[in-house]
């Protein structure tokens, strides 16, 4: 064994997809999928309300500076 090749790494031996990579990729997508639901509902309420403050001749001035307000996300 020469000094080149006692320090390198056989790809061969190595596991690309292990059961730790393939956990943190379904975790990675169910946490985004559930924010994207969120995110989803936060845009299609804040659209709701608007047709709806339209159509009933609501003028409301609505201050919101919570983390959750879609105007301060988008």
């Amino acid at each position: 064994m020469t000094i080149a090749t006692s320090y390198s790494y056989s790809y061969s031996d190595r596991r690309i997809f292990d059961l730790k990579t393939l956990l943190e990729a379904v975790r990675f997508i169910i946490v985004n999928f559930i924010l994207a639901f969120i995110l989803f509902f936060l845009i299609v309420e804040e659209f709701e309300w608007r047709i709806f403050s339209t159509k009933e001749g609501i003028n409301d001035k609505v201050i919101d500076f919570t983390s959750w307000n879609v105007k301060t996300l988008i």
